[in-house]
């Protein structure tokens, strides 16, 4: 189970000073100070509560906890109740789905800022059809949905925000969904490399039509390790990094550590959507 920082008002207080932070031993030595600014930034940061007035979730910043995980931590279990939502705040989690027979497949990882769970919020369904594993050492902040549905009481903006989440995470899933039926390993390959240029394209305003009508060589730089990569796209990482060293010496591309550039953007583009963003 992971450590936990409660900041709750069973915490003792003295006058005129912040309340006293009581650790759990097993933190391994480390002086954890969380205060109730700090923990409101992390919120304030998060795509879901940005740009809402901190007095909606300042009592919860009041009463928080903030949990500590280490790497192969399961956060929550595929088949758990889901209770409330889970903020990154440091490290990375990947989101497993197990198969009857044991094995298990990486669909996404998430990182500092990201969220969890708010797509059980309304529906009639409340257990989680996934893992949430820790991928590296972190913390995370867990807020309880009655307390989340309050401040949507409050704040029409966080509802707002949620059903901007919700809609990112259906286009995520779809386009997962297109990168997972592709039927070779190259053609995953590029659509993953393809997903990670729509989306540097896109912070810069333009778009993959557009950038096939110009001569250019655009790179794109691995957000993870070569290893979680292979994860992600559900092949055995050995079989990933021969298919590299395939696709560079067919002159689709060059790899340089984790920066990859797209010699050939047109063919690793082949038969993936154009559409303008």
């Amino acid at each position: 189970m992971a450590d936990t920082l409660d900041l709750g008002s069973s915490a003792p207080k003295h006058a005129g000073s912040s309340p006293v932070i009581r650790t759990n031993c097993l933190l391994r030595g480390k002086d954890e100070r969380f205060n109730l600014k700090r923990i409101c930034d992390i919120l304030r940061k998060t795509a879901l509560f940005q740009g809402l007035d901190q007095k909606i979730y300042r009592s919860y910043c009041e009463n928080s906890k903030l949990e500590v995980f280490w790497k192969g931590d399961l956060i929550v279990q595929e088949g758990d109740r889901c209770e409330g939502l889970i903020v990154i705040v440091e490290g990375q989690a990947a989101l497993l789905m197990t198969s009857p027979n044991g094995d298990y497949s990486t669909l996404n990882l998430l990182g500092e800022g990201d969220t969890f769970g708010e797509s059980l919020f309304f529906g009639t369904r409340r257990f989680y059809q996934s893992s949430l594993e820790a991928a590296t050492n972190g913390k995370y902040l867990f807020i309880s949905r009655q307390k989340v549905l309050e401040m949507i009481a409050q704040s029409p903006q966080l509802l707002s925000n949620i059903l901007a989440s919700l809609s990112d995470t259906i286009y995520e899933q779809d386009r997962r969904i297109n990168l997972l039926s592709q039927r070779s390993l190259r053609r995953k390959i590029s659509a993953y490399l393809i997903d990670l240029l729509r989306d540097q394209l896109e912070e810069k305003g333009t778009s993959l039509k557009n950038e096939l009508q110009i001569v250019s060589t655009p790179a794109v730089e691995l957000p993870v390790s070569k290893a979680m990569v292979a994860k992600l796209l559900a092949m055995p990482r050995p079989s990933l990094s021969r298919e590299l060293i395939s696709m560079e010496e067919d002159g689709l591309i060059k790899v340089a550590g984790r920066v990859i550039w797209l010699l050939d953007l047109k063919e690793l583009s082949a038969g993936q959507e154009l559409e303008d963003f």
